[in-house]
């Protein structure tokens, strides 16, 4: 049963969670998104909250395996966008944090709103966006668990040189799903798909790996479809280009049944040389926490 969980919990590294061979599916996709290789997408579409003859038409591409990366091109329309923000600057933005309490460094120049993912004081649009995300991406077997649950949707500003260093989602966080709200990107996943070598299993080691590691070069980086770089990311494996209303969805989990995290969903958000308005939700799995 998904709830909502309006909570952040601490980041943990390790779980001695164990699953069955016949459990394995709550850490990879469903079909048939399991079943896209890289470069490969499929149609979809999801119905408009309160007005059930509208609905929005986008596509889901997969741009990595390891970690399972899909880009939902054209997942919000431009009016969507709009009232995400709007509904940032209404309630309220102040500066953000991350999940350790009093962390200001971690996340530079940024300011954060939080929007209720259901219930009375919630946004029908948000709540929505929740619907059709469970139905694409949670496995029957998450989404069947008393512990399942979605966060509330965190509204991101960046200004120009804000950033969120390297990190993992952490733990409980199944799924990850980023919307980008003006079309500025920014995201880095610097071990992606990586074939040459072990990832470590445990921070230290991969933040060490990462150091000479660059966007654009290593990794998957998705970057805003501007015209100076438009062409940079169609020539470039490496490289992604993101529009306004786009969003990425990440598995956070190791896909083999262990219940521990997979480092390569290891992301930061670059430097950005623009205000960049991003949105996330996290999906979490509760009895995987510590």
């Amino acid at each position: 049963m998904m709830t909502t969980d309006d909570t952040s919990c601490a980041s943990g590294y390790s779980s001695t969670l164990q699953f069955s061979s016949k459990e394995l599916q709550p850490f990879w996709p469903p079909e048939p998104l399991k079943s896209l290789q890289v470069g490969q997408s499929l149609d979809a579409f999801r119905l408009v909250v309160d007005d059930d003859d509208d609905r929005v038409d986008f596509s889901i591409e997969r741009v990595a395996n390891s970690p399972h990366i899909f880009l939902l091109r054209n997942f919000l329309t431009s009016s969507e966008c709009n009232q995400i923000q709007a509904l940032a600057e209404e309630g309220g933005m102040k500066t953000a944090e991350t999940v350790t309490k009093g962390d200001t460094s971690s996340r530079k120049n940024c300011s954060v709103a939080w929007i209720p993912s259901s219930g009375p004081d919630g946004s029908s649009l948000v709540s929505g966006l929740v619907a059709s995300t469970v139905n694409i991406f949670l496995s029957d077997v998450v989404k069947s668990r008393p512990s399942a649950g979605v966060e509330n949707m965190q509204i991101l500003k960046y200004g120009v040189g804000g950033e969120f260093v390297h990190h993992q989602d952490g733990d409980a966080r199944v799924l990850t799903v980023i919307y980008y709200i003006n079309g500025v990107g920014g995201t880095w996943f610097p071990l992606a798909d990586r074939n040459n070598g072990e990832i470590p299993k445990n921070k230290a080691g991969v933040l060490e790996l990462v150091e000479n590691l660059e966007p654009g070069k290593h990794g998957i980086f998705l970057k805003g479809d501007s015209s100076n770089s438009a062409q940079e990311g169609n020539n470039n494996k490496h490289t992604v280009l993101v529009n306004k209303g786009d969003a990425v969805a990440f598995y956070n989990y190791r896909d083999e049944g262990s219940a521990q995290l997979d480092w390569a969903a290891l992301h930061c958000g670059s430097p950005t040389d623009e205000t960049k308005w991003i949105a996330n939700h996290w999906y979490r799995l509760n009895e995987l926490a510590n």
